[in-house]
């Protein structure tokens, strides 16, 4: 078994079995579905694993391969053949470079399926930032929800700034607001100062995902869009002056990015993609 400081192990399975990664920053209370939502109907006779983010305060200078080593550690030391890798927005560039170096350790290079992928900048940290502190409205007051969204626009509207040092700027405005807001709410010191390094931990991850190129992952992929204009593949076609992304395939449906971790139909699709994708690597 993995660490649980590592993966968490969201379907389990023979010592023996392959497994299959799932890259994703999941959050209790989170309006998004998860892969907890969509595993349950995938049909797979392997284990899944998904990621458990490292607890760090965002710097610009995280080193990017110790921040990936303990994941891919721990695979290595299984034992067991990665057969597909699944990424969910964000986490979509950590599926695409874990690709690339776990296909180098393995004979079968593993399947990709993505989820709205993300190429993490500043407007993307800036857009996770506000949905974080959107989560938090029930212990902020609205001076402080616009306190920070207003310290999150003036830093955003910055030139030059780039998105790992722009999300650690956003984390030391939020850490004494955060914390009064969940000590005010009534929480012990000790897990008010959880919640609030999880947030830290949140803006490590979009910041250390900026500085990846998941595009070589990326293209054997097959990506899954959704409706959603302001999400994957929607929001970088059109991002004047974006580069194209390379992608295998593509699979698009007319549901929410929120809701395609949970849409039977997208379940249905990708469990057929890991079936097939199964099939071909025996």
């Amino acid at each position: 078994m993995p660490s649980p400081a590592v993966w968490n192990v969201v379907l389990d399975a023979a010592p023996d079995a392959d497994v299959v990664l799932a890259t994703d920053f999941p959050v209790t209370g989170r309006n998004e579905g998860g892969f907890a939502d969509l595993t349950p109907h995938l049909g797979l006779d392997c284990a899944l694993w998904q990621t458990v983010a490292p607890v760090r305060v965002p710097t610009s200078g995280v080193d990017q391969d110790e921040y990936l080593a303990p994941w891919l550690t721990e695979v290595t030391r299984s034992g067991r053949t990665v057969r597909a890798i699944l990424g969910y927005c964000a986490g979509s560039v950590f599926a695409g470079v874990l690709a690339e170096r776990i296909a180098a350790r393995q004979p079968t290079a593993p399947q990709v399926v993505v989820f709205d992928p993300e190429l993490v900048d500043v407007p993307t940290v800036h857009l996770q930032f506000g949905r974080v502190v959107g989560n938090m409205t029930a212990v902020l007051t609205p001076a402080e929800v616009s306190e920070l969204a207003d310290a999150a626009q003036r830093l955003a509207a910055r030139p030059g700034s780039t998105p790992a040092a722009f999300a650690a700027e956003l984390y030391a405005v939020f850490e004494p607001v955060g914390s009064t807001a969940l000590r005010r709410a009534g929480l012990d010191e000790d897990y008010a100062a959880e919640l609030v390094a999880l947030v830290g931990s949140f803006m490590t991850y979009l910041g250390v995902a900026a500085g990846l190129d998941p595009r070589p992952g990326w293209s054997r992929a097959t990506v899954i869009t959704s409706a959603t204009p302001t999400s994957g593949l929607n929001r970088m076609r059109a991002t004047a002056g974006a580069a194209p992304i390379g992608i295998a395939d593509e699979v698009r449906f007319a549901v929410e990015h929120r809701d395609l971790l949970r849409t039977p139909e997208v379940a249905a699709t990708v469990a057929g993609l890991l079936a097939a994708g199964s099939r071909a690597g025996r």
